[in-house]
């Protein structure tokens, strides 16, 4: 997800200029976010040699701006300035974007797909590939770029996924069961 905002509200990642005072509730937080084309490239790594503070592999975001990702971004930019205007005076003359990668909602890091062609990890049930027995959830198998909290959209995949798995589980227990007396 790409963010850009043009001033900073009490709860913005994004601090106002030192020594600005302001009274609360005289300045209004705009943000435009705008959908990330989804490439083969971007994607979440794993370290073989390096730990996160709980001490499992530490990741690593690999993440690029595409040329529609960019035209996007200068959308955003001239549509937060002219909100910005338009509701009073900026206290910069230039939206802050924040940096690539920044997302709180990271997404498709094992996407479903209609086939297993390599592009994606899991079938529309979120069944993995190849792999019995195994189901994924969450964000990351949204398979498109989404420009909001990905919440509902998660819990209803993981929905679907579930009730799959239960089929799985029932057809399962009906081939394994124990013929009783």
């Amino acid at each position: 997800m790409l963010a850009a905002d043009l001033v900073a509200a009490p709860a913005s990642p994004v601090p106002l200029a030192e020594g600005v005072e302001v009274a609360p509730g005289a300045v209004v937080g705009l943000g435009w976010f705008c959908a990330k084309d989804i490439t083969p490239e971007d994607r979440v790594e794993f370290s073989d040699t390096e730990a996160d503070a709980y001490g499992l592999p530490a990741p690593r975001v690999h993440y690029r701006y595409t040329d529609r990702d960019l035209a996007a971004i200068e959308g955003a930019r001239k549509a937060v300035a002219e909100a910005g205007a338009a509701v009073g005076i900026p206290l910069d003359d230039s939206p802050v974007l924040l940096p690539a990668g920044s997302s709180l909602h990271y997404q498709g890091t094992t996407r479903m797909g209609p086939a297993d062609d390599g592009t994606s990890v899991c079938d529309r049930d979120s069944r993995v590939w190849n792999v019995h027995g195994l189901w994924v959830a969450g964000n990351n198998v949204i398979p498109t770029a989404t420009a909001c909290n990905p919440t509902l959209t998660s819990v209803a995949l993981a929905v679907r996924g579930a009730r799959a798995l239960v089929r799985h589980l029932e057809a399962t227990a009906d081939q394994t069961a124990v013929p009783t007396r």
